[in-house]
């Protein structure tokens, strides 16, 4: 009996020295489930954030893209008028809005990228929010059975401050569930001590080749583009 009673003890005392580390269950496992639906309210708003920002976005793109059709348009007139001076200037605007349209179209498609990650986000909650909801009533229920039968009564069950202030709500309710099968085995043995048992903005958009390029650069191409222009005139 010496012996018997002795591993009774040693696993009676490793049972208490777990639930010394343990905190309420319920108040971790709903504390889960509310940042999970938590997470799904602020990504549907950063959702519709991102969806509105690419509608304006791609009216300020049309906008540009008009302007820039302006601008070349008032060149064509300028240089058929004989006043090169003034043409430059449009195509000035024109590669101005070009530009633009370049930097808008970037932002877009960083948005577009967001909206994908976020959806793919949130239709992963929302279907992974009603199985916590589901798992969480089968753990408490597991921890009420179990306190039953303990001699120590209802334990709590931390599984660190780190796991309730980040990190995946399913991580979490895996790590409690870990700890009641530890509590429920050693319940067990301690009840049997002769038996065997096992307890994610934008940053800056990338700068264009235009918006990059210097002045000498801006102005070969402004007279390229003059050159076009006069081919578009009508020769003598």
């Amino acid at each position: 009996m010496g012996l018997l009673n002795r591993i009774f003890n040693l696993t009676q005392a490793a049972a208490n020295e777990l639930l010394d580390k343990l905190e309420d269950p319920a108040m971790m496992l709903n504390q889960y489930v509310r940042g999970m639906q938590e997470e799904i309210a602020t990504a549907q708003q950063e959702l519709f954030k991102q969806e509105a920002m690419v509608k304006g976005l791609q009216q300020q793109a049309n906008e540009a893209a008009v302007m820039a059709e302006h601008s070349e348009a008032k060149a064509l007139d300028a240089m058929r008028a004989g006043n090169e001076a003034t043409a430059r200037e449009a195509l000035t605007a024109k590669l101005h809005y070009t530009e633009k349209v370049q930097e808008y179209t970037q932002w877009i498609e960083k948005a577009k990228l967001t909206i994908a990650e976020l959806t793919q986000r949130l239709e992963k909650a929302r279907a992974e929010l009603p199985l916590l909801l589901k798992k969480r009533e089968e753990l408490l229920a597991r921890i009420q059975q179990t306190a039953a039968k303990s001699r120590s009564g209802m334990p709590s069950f931390s599984v660190g401050r780190s796991s309730l202030e980040g990190g995946s709500a399913s991580r979490g309710f895996q790590r409690i569930e870990e700890k009641i099968a530890q509590w429920e085995a050693q319940v067990a043995m301690s009840r049997q001590p002769y038996g065997a048992g096992y307890g994610d903005s934008y940053g800056a958009p990338t700068t264009t080749a235009g918006t990059a390029a210097g002045a000498p650069a801006k102005d070969a191409l402004i007279n390229e583009q003059m050159e076009q222009l006069r081919r578009k005139l009508p020769t003598e």
